[in-house]
């Protein structure tokens, strides 16, 4: 069965991870671009011969194709999403879901009135090494997990739109949370019930009011705390790390600096070319595969739409809690 993609979107992240990454899945077939302009869904869509459009609904009206695969910025997501429920189309949803709570409902509705799927395109759960860490703690290698912890940081964000919150939703606790409360999720196994945050603009209060840095505490149904450190204000570095803490052991896993090889060129210090290509090693090959696996067996998705809209829940609690000063309740 051959499923045809249409990529929303032309952007860093469609050219690096997602359009190479649907190229190498058997099976699939891109058949469009979409972008704001001619010249960038063009570039885009050249190397893989599909088409070039500017219009969402188009693609989606394409008898040709079988899912919207939307990676663009949050303001497009809802728009997307819902084009491709009207047209019968499933859609696959870069992280954050949404921008808030309301336009991810609405695009969960989208899909239960049209009988389609929404896949939540958020790639921790698909990382090698984390598949790894969560065989050792089903297995009771590190006895019962109590705490969990993550950091993801960049220097900042790779667009101008990240720092306009009518475009973006919010900033570095939408942008970069999101994933550390997918990692604390996975390994917690269980949902979050309330967070208490901090955040601040230190590195970019010139560009954007929007927070740069922040830091989250949590607790969890079953007792667990977690914490995570989001930021763009990692000047010069990125930062992408997980712990888990049990009662018999504990588990790092650096996915960007512990590499086996590093190398120093030139005046350039040293520098830790990954031995596994990014798309493989952050779990973007394995993510997308699931998904079009799924719409071909009809099996449940490891993340769907659901999903994201409970992230995006801790996600609103946390800014509540960023406002009020005090834990808030995860609704």
């Amino acid at each position: 069965m051959t499923i045809g993609v249409s990529v929303v979107g032309a952007g860093f992240w469609a050219r690096e991870m997602h359009l190479p990454a649907l190229a190498r899945l058997p099976g699939v077939k891109i058949t469009s671009v979409v972008a704001t302009t001619e010249e960038s869904a063009r570039r885009a869509a050249e190397p893989y011969g599909a088409r070039a459009l500017t219009d969402i609904a188009q693609a989606a009206a394409d008898p040709g194709t079988d899912v919207l695969d939307i990676v663009a910025p949050p303001d497009v997501h809802l728009l997307a999403v819902e084009s491709a429920a009207s047209h019968g189309k499933h859609a696959i949803c870069i992280k954050p879901l949404a921008r808030d709570l309301d336009e991810a409902d609405r695009m969960l509705a989208a899909v239960r009135q049209a009988g389609t799927r929404l896949f939540y395109a958020e790639n921790v759960p698909f990382i090698p090494a984390l598949h790894e860490a969560k065989k050792v703690v089903d297995a009771g290698g590190i006895g019962d997990v109590f705490r969990v912890k993550a950091c993801e940081g960049i220097g900042e964000p790779h667009s101008d739109w990240f720092y306009d919150p009518a475009r973006s939703g919010g900033g570095a606790i939408l942008d970069m949370a999101v994933h550390s409360l997918e990692f604390c999720r996975f390994f917690a196994g269980a949902p979050i019930t309330g967070v208490y945050a901090e955040a601040g603009t230190f590195v970019h209060n010139g560009r954007t009011g929007v927070e740069d840095t922040a830091v989250l505490t949590l607790r969890f149904a079953n007792g667990v705390i977690g914490q995570c450190e989001d930021s763009w204000s990692l000047v010069g570095a990125m930062d992408s790390r997980f712990e888990v803490y049990g009662t018999r052991g504990r588990i790092l896993v650096d996915n960007l600096h512990r590499q086996p090889l590093q190398v120093v060129t030139g005046t350039k210090g040293w520098s830790y070319p990954m031995p596994i290509e990014g798309l493989v090693a952050d779990g973007h090959l394995a993510m997308l595969g699931h998904f079009l696996d799924c719409l071909r067996t009809g099996a449940p998705s490891l993340s769907d739409g659901q999903v994201g809209r409970d992230v995006l829940a801790v996600v609103d609690a946390a800014y509540r809690s960023v406002t009020s000063g005090q834990k808030e309740t995860v609704r």
